[in-house]
């Protein structure tokens, strides 16, 4: 990994480890797309493999979070699924746009926005999760 590799960081838990786990996995597989952008050898079927495995996480991981979220009672379970659904939307319009770009520059663009998107879902709604399971209340 590069020196600007994505880390885990306890401000991202959600107290419910399988989640964590599934974020986890998210952050790595984002590290690995970019380091595989950062190879000069990579050719467009590599990029595009791998930004198909982190795209098939992202959207399995939205599905088991919002049975998580019923299954516990999430009071904000519909705003939050309504949020995925947006993610999904983008997830697509990137999606649409990266396989048949083959510039690294198109690539890294859109692979900055995945980042932001990813980063500041997990810290600014999935954590709510974490708030609702210790206070009994989903906003702060």
């Amino acid at each position: 990994m590069n020196g600007s590799a994505l880390e885990w960081s306890d401000n991202f838990s959600t107290d419910i480890m399988s989640i964590d786990r599934q974020h986890q996995e998210l952050l790595f597989l984002l590290q690995k797309l970019l380091d595989v952008l950062s190879r000069e050898d990579a050719t467009l079927e590599d990029t595009q493999r791998v930004y198909q495995d982190l795209v098939d996480h992202a959207l399995e991981h939205f599905d088991y979070e919002e049975r998580i979220m019923k299954n516990i009672g999430y009071p904000d379970r519909k705003a939050h699924a309504a949020e995925h659904k947006d993610l999904r939307a983008q997830i697509d319009a990137i999606t649409q746009d990266v396989m048949h770009g083959d510039g690294k520059s198109d690539w890294k663009g859109l692979v900055s926005l995945v980042q932001v998107w990813l980063l500041r879902h997990i810290v600014s709604t999935d954590t709510k999760i974490r708030d609702f399971i210790q206070n009994g209340k989903a906003d702060d």
